[in-house]
């Protein structure tokens, strides 16, 4: 085609192409989606109830087990889930979040990967003891400060948002959905990877057990 036949080719039908993004802006998605810079749909959802959990002791990286109604929790996240495609799922090491992708995933055939940057925070010398502690209660609004022996926010906000940013690097325009299933502490260095957040929002963010959040990466 001569090039001057192209350029009003172009001038001819651009108005009508914009007009249809226009009415239509989620053709646009697609079209980056198909050049392989679409969004990656993120599931994410804490670990089910654990007797620590009701006694309000503080987990981090003890191991404790799911309880029976941290089991049905689970087993309730997959029977929500059993009809949503899944590409991928993630997962904390720690054993009450693995027991919990585990259950949720059931018989589908999901890859699935445990990754360290996704455990919960670590807080020292603070574990196991009370979420009503005065020192745990000051700590949490300490950004920059550890915790005994333990982590702060930036070294679990590195870890977590490294985790992201090769998720996105590696699988955009590969996968459509990944399953992270993690903890409620870094639950809100998770939210705060995908939203702003004010210092107190931020420290007084949380979810609950099984409960299921979504993002786009």
């Amino acid at each position: 085609m001569d090039s001057r036949v192209r350029i009003a080719f172009c001038r001819f039908f651009a108005p009508y192409f914009l007009d249809y993004l226009n009415r239509f802006p989620f053709l646009l998605t697609e079209v980056f989606r198909y050049n392989g810079q679409g969004m990656i749909t993120i599931y994410f959802t804490r670990h089910g109830e654990t007797d620590w959990n009701i006694e309000r002791k503080i987990q981090g990286h003890v191991e404790v087990d799911l309880n029976e109604k941290g089991k049905a929790q689970a087993k309730a996240l997959h029977n929500k889930l059993l009809n949503t495609p899944i590409d991928l799922i993630f997962v904390s090491p720690l054993r009450r979040a693995k027991e919990t992708a585990e259950i949720i995933r059931g018989d589908r055939n999901i890859p699935m990967f445990e990754d360290s940057r996704i455990i919960e925070e670590f807080y020292g010398d603070m574990e196991g003891e009370s979420r009503s502690n005065e020192d745990y209660l000051v700590q949490r609004q300490c950004f920059a400060k550890r915790y005994p022996h333990g982590e702060g926010y930036f070294d679990v906000v590195q870890r977590v948002y490294n985790f992201f940013d090769e998720l996105k690097e590696k699988y955009d325009g590969k996968v459509k959905t990944i399953l992270v299933v993690a903890h409620g502490g870094m639950s809100r260095v998770v939210n705060s990877y995908f939203h702003d957040m004010t210092n107190d929002e931020f420290i007084h963010y949380g979810i609950s057990n099984c409960e299921l959040v979504k993002y786009e990466l």
